[in-house]
């Protein structure tokens, strides 16, 4: 008789879709495509999508082998499920894998910890979990000639040697080509809809401290460029709309990946699917990929080019090992883009090691000084425990200090079960408190918001261009004005926002916000704060009230002009309410000011302002516009003089 394997790769429901277990399935695919494995073993069941612990492990039935693909959203809920199993089936081997179990370097005291768990299979899991399947159909298993793992001997570990890399990935079997997923398709009785994970190359020659795959094992790329092609027509055959390439550095192999992206275009155009094919572009070289990047942007499949900073302090920078481009570079990488229509978006990261809060501000506002206004995203620093971060000695040297809280997932269903996972946020380091933290967060709140998805964007960069108001100084007195005024929209979202905080750094809420006719997912506070703006007199309201911030705040700004400003920034940001095209009178050329170099001078002039019109349906406007669009700037309409017909 077979013996009974089940898988295990968790994921959380993103408004109705869910990704296809990649991990866990090119490890069973190199398994199954082994005739002793096909022999003696049967994958009894597979599970990929969150579920109570309770209706999953009834699900099981004469276990033997259970494997755990283990990440970050999905590790206690794992644990839960293997303790469990473990108590009514004590021979089941239970094998951890994936990315959340530690290193063999940083697994002391695990299996005290978690003695349900037999084995912990360290990096890449094809070769390990195939040998752990051969050795234990053996009468007297012993797992210890295995390379790549540690061993439960009772509570000891045993670790064994290090297992070299994969070198031919290209040829690798893969789940999609060897009908592993179809039987995921066929068995599809939910409605779900699927996601789709591929892998063009495996490997970093980067090193940066905070990344999983920045240690020495993974600096090698091995690439696989013509197997994702043949994935590609399995996707676009199913139907899957939205593809990830776990490439790391898409663009590294500047030719081949040229060629797939010039697939992924032709294969969209003659099938409609993928819809959108999301890459991490390769770092530091954001000139080098501009033609690939044009590919994607042709056929719609990308959403955004990624000029990835992580922080604009050079000691940050030597802490994560990590080099940027110069300050020239980016404003000539911005610049580039934008000449040719191509959407990006910036990446930072708040709560790096040697950060402080006055250098984050400061690099935020460098980025808003060099003319940047798409979209900027700052990531909330998370400690992954296996990347080289997390080792006790990078620990202690920067006095790292984290809280727990649920994984901080926006556009998800907020459930009960979300309590069962946790992750460990930086909140405090040698250089930065916990109150200077929470700081941080509010002027990320506010810069994202206001600027980086437009409500105050253009009243800011009006402020700039024609009284010399620094963008940074303006945010940071919205945010004084905001503690100071509790009574106002802008007063009341920051201390709702902030309380919250408090919170979910003691893990007592969920991230985000779950708003009233816009579905039952949750939102990041920027969007909530937009779509709450959008709803009712709430934006009347806002913008008479910032009117008088800035008359206080700002005196010798001109009534007749913030008038005209405020008209502009009004129709320059997407309405769900509004009907586009919409033209609109002004007394001074404010848009030749704010979106050119033109000096301010009185002049009767039309701007007509054009975006897709939602008829008032909230939920389809925050989804498309906040959501899917943030990043190449859908929340902004276009603007032209209403004689010329010039866009910006």
């Amino acid at each position: 008789m077979k013996k009974n394997v089940y898988l295990f790769e968790l994921s959380d429901i993103f408004a109705n879709q869910v990704y296809l277990p990649y991990s866990s399935g090119v490890v069973w695919s190199y398994c199954k495509n082994k005739e002793l494995i096909r022999d003696n073993y049967v994958l009894k069941d597979w599970f990929y999508f969150r579920e109570e612990v309770d209706e999953i492990c009834n699900k099981i039935d004469s276990p033997d082998v259970l494997g755990f693909s283990c990440f970050m959203w999905n590790w206690n809920l794992n644990c839960q499920i293997a303790k469990k199993v473990k108590e009514s089936h004590p021979d089941c081997l239970i094998v951890f894998g994936g990315q959340h179990q530690p290193l063999s370097d940083r697994s002391e005291g695990f299996f005290q910890l978690h003695p349900y768990v037999d084995v912990i299979v360290h990096h890449e899991g094809e070769e390990s979990f195939y040998e752990i399947l051969v050795e234990r159909l053996s009468d007297k298993p012993n797992f210890s000639n295995i390379a790549g793992i540690t061993l439960n001997e009772g509570g000891k570990e045993f670790k064994s040697r290090p297992r070299p890399r994969i070198k031919d990935v290209q040829n690798c079997p893969s789940p999609y080509l060897d009908g592993s997923f179809d039987r995921l398709i066929s068995e599809n009785t939910t409605g779900l809809l699927y996601s789709a994970i591929v892998e063009s190359s495996r490997g970093c020659p980067f090193s940066c401290a905070f990344c999983e795959i920045g240690e020495k094992y993974y600096s090698k790329v091995r690439y696989a460029h013509e197997r994702t092609k043949q994935e590609i027509d399995w996707i676009a055959a199913n139907k899957i709309e939205y593809v990830t390439d776990a490439n790391s550095n898409y663009g590294l192999s500047c030719e081949a990946d040229y060629d797939l992206a010039c697939y992924v275009r032709d294969i969209k155009s003659q099938y409609q699917y993928p819809d959108a094919y999301r890459v991490t572009w390769v770092k530091g070289k954001a000139d080098r990929v501009l033609n690939i990047a044009k590919i994607f942007e042709e056929c719609g499949a990308q959403k955004g080019m990624t000029i990835a900073l992580q922080s604009m302090n050079p000691s940050v920078l030597r802490a994560i090992k990590r080099r940027n481009i110069d300050g020239g570079k980016l404003q000539e990488f911005i610049e580039l883009y934008e000449s040719e229509n191509i959407g990006s978006y910036v990446e930072l990261i708040w709560g790096l090691p040697e950060e402080t809060l006055d250098s984050f501000v400061n690099g935020v506002g460098q980025i808003m000084k060099y003319g940047y206004h798409n979209y900027l995203d700052i990531h909330l620093m998370m400690l992954l425990p296996n990347a080289p971060i997390g080792s006790d000695e990078y620990l202690e040297t920067y006095g790292i200090k984290t809280s727990t809280t649920q994984p901080r997932f926006s556009h998800r269903h907020i459930t009960e079960e979300l309590n069962v996972d946790t992750v460990e946020f930086v909140t405090e380091t040698n250089k930065l408190t916990v109150e200077e933290w929470v700081e941080g967060h509010q002027f990320r709140w506010a810069v994202i918001f206001g600027h980086y998805l437009g409500p105050l964007q253009f009243v800011a960069r009006g402020l700039n261009k024609i009284y010399g108001i620094p963008l940074q100084d303006f945010y940071l007195q919205l945010l004084q004005f905001s503690k100071k005024n509790e009574k106002t929209f802008i007063g009341i979202e920051y201390n709702s926002i902030k309380e919250n905080l408090s919170k979910i750094l003691q893990n007592k809420r969920h991230w985000g916000y779950v708003l009233d006719d816009t579905g039952d997912i949750n939102w990041a506070v920027e969007e909530a704060t937009c779509i709450r703006l959008a709803q009712g007199s709430n934006k009347d309201r806002f913008y008479s009230e910032i009117m008088q911030f800035i008359l206080k705040e700002y005196p010798r700004a001109e009534l007749g002009v913030l008038e005209d400003i405020f008209k502009y920034q009004k129709c320059r940001v997407s309405d769900p309410n509004t009907t586009y095209p919409l033209t609109v009178a002004f007394d001074h050329n404010i848009h030749g000011v704010i979106e050119g170099d033109q000096v301010l001078s009185r002049v009767n002039n039309a701007v007509v302002f054009e975006a897709k019109n939602y008829n008032g349906n909230l939920f389809d406007w925050a989804k498309e516009v906040l959501w899917y669009g943030r990043r190449i700037g859908k929340y902004k309409t276009s603007a032209r003089l209403g004689q010329e017909g010039k866009k910006s």
